[in-house]
């Protein structure tokens, strides 16, 4: 198999683990403190995202806490793994679906910067995760934006010193057997 056939299908065997893995944290996040309230689980859907609910007993504080908890587990499961990350692994899969495997959870603290930038316009999407924490907290916008906003720099900065992103260059530059491919 050509070397460039197999960056390829690696990325999209790292899209296809980490787009379910993803989901599975976020949902999981939101489930675990539905589950701590009190309510059971009645859904949890994979392939729609979601997952549902019956009964359960949610002050304003649980309830600000289910509509976080969606980027919190996936965050914190992204920082244990970047923690945890060999900077000089060298197979080609794990360097691809390590910066994949990244994207989503610290890009979608990024909604936690936008939507409440945009709340304070009066445009938040009402039915955004971040929209209904600003609503059942009450915290301010400018509080929860700044708080994304470090988190989302020091899963950065994290990710730069341990050389994620360059791992991954260095993989997708490379020509196959000389860069110590062992997949």
């Amino acid at each position: 198999m050509s070397w460039t056939i197999r960056k390829i299908g690696y990325l999209f065997a790292s899209i296809f683990a980490a787009v379910p893995l993803y989901i599975v944290l976020h949902e999981g996040g939101h489930a675990l403190i539905a589950v701590l309230c009190g309510a059971r689980i009645t859904e949890f859907s994979v392939t729609g995202a979601y997952m549902r609910y019956e009964g359960g007993i949610f002050t304003a504080a649980a309830l600000s806490l289910f509509h976080i908890a969606g980027m919190l587990l996936p965050a914190l499961a992204a920082i244990l793994y970047m923690l945890a990350y060999r900077s000089r692994g060298k197979g080609l899969f794990y360097r691809i679906f390590s910066l994949i495997f990244l994207l989503m959870p610290v890009c979608s603290i990024l909604a936690w910067v936008i939507v409440p930038a945009l709340s304070l316009l009066n445009r938040a999407p009402q039915s955004d995760d971040a929209a209904k924490f600003l609503a059942s907290s009450g915290l301010n916008p400018w509080a929860v934006l700044s708080g994304a906003a470090i988190l989302f720099s020091c899963c950065l900065l994290i990710a730069w010193k341990k050389k994620i992103p360059q791992n991954y260059w260095a993989a997708i530059r490379s020509e196959g057997a000389a860069s110590g491919d062992s997949a």
